[in-house]
């Protein structure tokens, strides 16, 4: 995998479109590179993951995953759609205080867990996010620094 960064020059601050080109030199006869996944993040540092598209694939009947890190407080959503309401776990990583939904974990140092189907956190209080019935998650995320946040749920029949 490669990084590549660049600045993007910006009249008044504001982009109105960006053309990129991928170019490889030097490769052998008979090979070729594919490009799978492109990101484009404001500011100099990368900001989160880039998922594949199966990884926010409706799978019936196992758990599902939905992560990245969160750069400022702001509403995220999971993609779900599960055949009933989904209690959630959130998995925080973060320095600083963070709230997602109804859930106030406080100051994070490291990590921290919120359980809503077995009722259970390592700190703070709080209404766990519910995948609702035939919906995506919907949950507003308060943080004071980036949060990598994973919210994991076993859909339900």
């Amino acid at each position: 995998m490669t990084r590549v960064t660049a600045r993007i020059p910006a009249a008044r601050g504001r982009v109105v479109g960006v053309s990129v080109m991928v170019r490889a030199d030097d490769l052998p006869t008979g090979v070729s590179a594919d490009v799978t996944d492109v990101q484009l993040t404001p500011g100099a540092a990368a900001v989160g993951v880039v998922p594949h598209p199966s990884d926010v694939a409706d799978r019936h009947g196992v758990r599902q995953y939905r992560n990245g890190v969160v750069t400022r407080s702001d509403v995220v959503i999971a993609l779900g759609n599960p055949d009933r309401a989904s209690p959630t776990r959130i998995h925080v990583a973060a320095s600083g205080e963070v709230r997602v939904g109804s859930f106030r974990f406080g100051r994070v140092d490291r990590s921290a867990i919120a359980d809503g189907e077995a009722g259970t956190a390592s700190q703070g209080w709080g209404r766990v996010p519910v995948v609702t019935e035939r919906s995506d998650l919907f949950a507003r995320v308060n943080i004071t620094a980036p949060t990598h946040v994973i919210i994991e749920w076993a859909d339900r029949f």
